[in-house]
């Protein structure tokens, strides 16, 4: 199993180097698969702006990259969140309900599995990324509701699990 996840992490990282149209520092990786769907993005930040991270769908409206390159990249990434899944299924491992990956430049790796099923719960897709963003990105809520979110959420998970 290790080595099937090893392979599928570097075809991740390799997937989104591709993507991304300039050089980066760090990107963190986000899925969310289920037996019906998920989705994924990525986050990445640059040398000259380390404090500021672009979202992944942002890209080809901002660069000149081939669009539909861009969404067949986008696609796999899909699929290789999807095949990860997958293994765990094979060997009978907990299901998870998203991962997070991150990657830095100098080749610093980490990875979180999250379990907590999110269909379950009153949290819509995007307060889950307002949470991811506000967990890994540093994202401060920038109005009420998003800060009242982030204040249920922690409240309700003080374990912080997304």
């Amino acid at each position: 199993m290790e080595k099937e996840m090893q392979q599928i992490y570097q075809e991740i990282a390799d997937t989104v180097n591709q993507m991304i149209p300039e050089e980066w520092e760090k990107f963190y990786f986000y899925a969310q698969i289920s037996a019906t769907g998920g989705g994924t993005y990525f986050f990445y930040n640059t040398p000259e702006r380390p404090n500021i991270y672009q979202y992944s769908l942002d890209i080809p409206l901002e660069s000149s990259i081939n669009e539909a390159e861009f969404d067949n990249l986008d696609d796999s990434l899909f699929d290789l969140g999807d095949k990860m899944w997958e293994v765990f299924k094979k060997y009978n491992q907990a299901l998870w309900y998203s991962f997070t990956m991150s990657l830095e430049r100098s080749g610093k790796f980490n990875i979180h599995y999250d379990y907590t099923d999110w269909f379950k719960t009153d949290y819509s897709f995007n307060d889950l990324l307002d949470i991811w963003e506000y967990k890994y990105l540093g994202n401060e809520p920038t109005n009420q509701k998003k800060q009242a979110l982030i204040e249920s959420y922690l409240d309700e998970y003080p374990e912080n699990p997304i």
